[in-house]
């Protein structure tokens, strides 16, 4: 079986939804599967070196990862990415038939993005049976159009990130169960951990107040920022950092805290090397993951970030949404009320003032992740494509 991962964003800037892909097909290499990345090139200013791929995103096996010389820049319109990336990926499509004649049976197409399988999606329906390419598509939410209804009906196989996506497809879009995979957000098995102490003396945090640590999206636009910042504000004897934005971004946010007196509040910036932000976490004294129905779709929508917590031995404070109840429960973390920085903020103080029942949902939400890594993850995927006909 040769499976080759088509991923819409370019690798050479290590956030969220591309350490996914890259730690997806790591496992799965892992697992002694014969697999390509490819990617399209994006001009951005902050972009990486090639040959800090590997190190970047943490990976342990060499795959193969294979950019594709695409005119795109960061701020390129919608409508010529979209050309672009189509005509790419046309093009990377017959590359990889022409390769594997004779064995295109044995070629597996996965992605978690229409337009680029969208080449072979049409090839399959004028062939038919004699395209025997396999296309998976990775579902991390539902939704709406023509173009996104035709295609999850007519790949081979999905990956719905958390059982409400995989309901609905079988209910909305009459998908065979067998047909889907659950992924649930697989996180890395982090087999040498470092401890608390030591996680602190590496990000330089020496002091005895309480720690409070987001690690996710630091953007203008992500409303969850402005609720946690207000828990902040509530809680001026507790300090909070956040990882990750760009430079603009945390800017922009350093000067706000400062216009509201907010001293108890710290931006690290973007790491290049993603692996970093794992001390944040195992530094932590408590984890916050606080999307709203503003920045996601709640019912769908699992923040990969809520997984990693989970393995950190540090409670999780969270709000009690459809879609991470396949593995969030009131034994493994602490729920306050959505958009409401109050409940948030006396969600934060009950993890910190509360430390014998903490321990106990920490030690809990470790416990449930464990099956959760990518290397099992991956296992079980290899095993359903191979069920695919």
């Amino acid at each position: 079986m040769k499976i080759y991962f088509f991923s819409p964003f370019c690798l050479l800037r290590p956030t969220t939804n591309r350490i996914f892909d890259m730690r997806l097909c790591d496992g799965l290499a892992g697992n002694g599967a014969n697999i390509a990345i490819i990617h399209p090139y994006t001009y951005m200013k902050e972009n990486i070196s090639c040959k800090d791929i590997y190190k970047s995103y943490g990976v342990k096996e060499r795959f193969s990862v294979r950019m594709l010389y695409t005119p795109l820049f960061e701020l390129s319109g919608k409508y010529f990415t979209f050309s672009v990336l189509v005509t790419a990926f046309t093009i990377t499509t017959l590359r990889i038939i022409a390769v594997n004649i004779g064995g295109v049976n044995n070629v597996i197409i996965l992605s978690r993005d229409i337009k680029v399988v969208l080449p072979a999606l049409i090839l399959k329906k004028i062939f038919g049976r004699l395209f025997r390419v396999r296309i998976v598509l990775i579902v991390p939410e539902i939704r709406p159009g023509k173009l996104y209804h035709w295609a999850v009906r007519n790949v081979d196989g999905l990956c719905a990130n958390v059982s409400s996506a995989s309901d609905q497809l079988i209910t909305k879009y009459n998908i065979k169960p067998e047909n889907i995979f659950l992924l649930l957000a697989p996180v890395p098995d982090y087999k040498n951990d470092i401890s608390k102490a030591e996680a602190r003396k590496i990000i330089g945090y020496n002091s005895s107040t309480p720690l409070i640590v987001y690690t996710g999206k630091v953007g203008l636009g992500v409303q969850e920022l402005f609720y946690i910042l207000d828990a902040a504000e509530i809680l001026r004897d507790y300090h909070f950092m956040f990882t990750g934005g760009r430079q603009s971004a945390v800017e922009y946010f350093r000067k706000l805290c400062s216009e509201r007196k907010l001293y108890n509040i710290t931006f690290t910036g973007f790491f290049n090397n993603s692996t970093f932000v794992r001390n944040y976490q195992l530094a932590a004294d408590v984890l916050v993951s606080y999307y709203t129905r503003a920045d996601h779709t709640v019912e769908h929508s699992y923040p990969q970030k809520i997984n990693e917590y989970m393995s950190t031995f540090n409670p999780v404070v969270t709000p009690n949404f459809a879609a991470t109840r396949d593995v969030i429960n009131e034994n493994n973390a602490i729920f306050v009320e959505p958009e409401n920085p109050v409940s948030l903020a006396q969600g934060i103080k009950k993890a910190i003032e509360d430390k014998e029942h903490s321990a106990k949902i920490a030690k809990q939400a470790y416990l449930d992740v464990q099956q959760l890594a990518f290397e099992k993850v991956t296992k079980r995927i290899l095993q359903y494509l191979e069920t695919l006909n």
